[in-house]
């Protein structure tokens, strides 16, 4: 039985830090409301709202 299970790897993993960002790794694609599409390994996405680059996390939560 055990040759019959499939082992499945993610393609993508996301961590959330304690007061911080979400971290985001692997193969991803981001779409943007204007159209907009950034293809990236990793990123960290704001979850305060303080950043000054939009979605992404600048720090600012540690100020």
């Amino acid at each position: 039985m055990e040759k019959n299970i499939v082992h499945i790897v993610p393609q993508v993993e996301v961590k959330v830090i304690e007061c911080g960002p979400l971290r985001i790794g692997g193969h991803i694609r981001i779409l943007l409301p204007d159209g907009t599409v950034l293809v990236k390994r990793r990123t960290f996405i704001c979850r305060c709202g303080r950043s000054k680059r939009g979605i992404f996390c600048d720090g600012s939560h540690a100020l």
